[in-house]
């Protein structure tokens, strides 16, 4: 945090992107209790309604609606309160709310009242996707920013294996209400460690009167006028909108697996449902290794910095390793595919994120991160029921090679592009 000396501002002192610093350590451990409780919480809250409320399918599935829909929504116009605001804030604020929410959702005496408070955390959330993508341009070296991707990318990995975990213990040793108020304590321990941030100033500030001007009314613009500059934003910068195509085909590939890693297991390899956990367990580890060695590799590569190329190499090779993992019959084969998706979805979301923070103008990075979210959920959504048609009519690999297809082929273009 800038202090003043003399009336004079003192600069902040960047973090740096290790474990050495304490700051980014803290920080590490934040965000890995945030999507452990991000996982967690949407398990404790499907079970909460089905065995506490008795709820049928149809329940479920709005209680699931009023989770997951906020976000897909709100993203897009939360995006211009964190260029208002700054990512630290909003990131704050929305662990905060979680907190709240999760607590609200403890006390619930009605699916009703579950559904009410599933919704508010919805909205908290989605205060903390474009904050996410905004923070790491706010406390580190622009140098230090793929480095500092990579790493934080380690603990999504963390929390998709942790949080589910996570959740089965408490539900079954504490109780749901207990959960709810273990994620709750998590979800502040995220906001405490980043009070002691620092936020360095955006880069290129308008200085001159005319550019004030023409900066001011972004602030008062309508909730619609806010999304729509994000969204003018990427029309307009080439960079963009290849960054933008690369990460729906890649998470379109990725929702449509939700549904094909499964019935593959199960179908292909004849394998029981616990194959499929292990599976979804190589991929994580190789995503974690590879957000902790990208890094040192930064290091000793100084060259390497966030070239559309190795965004391109991102995604086609995650559309393939998705091929490697469904396109065989043997089980040791498929282990080597999963391990190798995790790697390639890590350098490709690393290599991304640091990409559009670098090509997104200044100001306008959480409108733009937002909108592309909105995009990457909205295309996430649809790759499911995509996938399941796809596989009724040409059957299981098949679909499933023509799913993986869609990575590469946003990739090529994004190349072209």
């Amino acid at each position: 945090m800038p202090v003043f000396s003399g009336g004079r501002r003192i600069p902040a002192h960047p973090v740096r992107p290790s474990f050495r610093d304490p700051r980014f350590a803290l920080l590490l451990v934040g965000q890995s209790a945030g999507w452990v409780c991000s996982w967690a919480a949407s398990l404790v809250l499907w079970g909460f309604a089905a065995y506490h409320f008795g709820a049928n399918p149809a329940g479920i599935s709005l209680t699931a609606l009023c989770w997951s829909g906020p976000p897909v929504v709100l993203t897009a116009f939360t995006g211009g309160l964190t260029d208002r605001f700054g990512p630290r804030t909003m990131l704050i604020i929305g662990y905060t709310c979680s907190a709240a929410t999760s607590l609200g959702m403890s006390v619930s005496g009605s699916l009703t009242s579950l559904d009410i408070m599933a919704l508010a955390c919805g909205a908290a959330r989605s205060l903390c996707s474009p904050a996410s993508s905004a923070l790491p341009t706010r406390i580190v070296e622009p140098d230090d920013l793929l480095a500092a991707n990579s790493l934080l990318g380690v603990t999504a990995s963390i929390g998709q294996v942790a949080g589910p975990l996570a959740a089965s213990v408490l539900m079954a040793t504490a109780g749901f209400r207990i959960a709810f108020t273990a994620d709750a304590i998590m979800y502040l321990v995220g906001a405490l460690v980043l009070i002691p941030l620092p936020v360095l100033p955006l880069p290129e500030e308008p200085r001159n009167a005319e550019a004030m001007a023409t900066r001011r009314p972004v602030y008062g613009l309508s909730w619609f006028r806010t999304a729509t500059a994000g969204a003018v934003a990427v029309a307009r910068e080439p960079g963009l909108r290849a960054i933008a195509l690369a990460r729906m085909g890649v998470i379109f590939t990725s929702g449509a697996f939700l549904v094909i890693e499964p019935l593959y297991t199960r179908h292909v390899l004849h394998q029981p449902s616990s194959q499929f956990a292990r599976f979804e367990a190589a991929t994580g580890i190789g995503a974690v290794v590879t957000g902790l060695l990208l890094p040192v590799i930064r290091r000793r590569v100084p060259g390497i910095r966030s070239p559309m190329w190795l965004l391109t190499a991102g995604a086609v090779s995650y559309g393939l390793a998705a091929a490697l993992f469904t396109g065989t019959p043997w089980v040791l084969v498929a282990y080597l595919g999963a391990f190798v998706w995790g790697v390639c979805g890590t350098v490709f979301y690393a290599v991304a994120a640091t990409t559009l923070q670098r090509l997104a103008p200044a100001g306008k990075l959480g409108r733009v991160s937002g909108v592309i979210s909105t995009a990457e959920s909205t295309t996430e959504s649809l790759g499911m029921p995509v996938a399941g048609a796809l596989v009724a009519v040409i059957g299981l690999q098949p679909g499933a090679l023509l799913l993986a297809a869609v990575a590469v082929a946003a990739g090529a273009v994004c190349l072209l592009r």
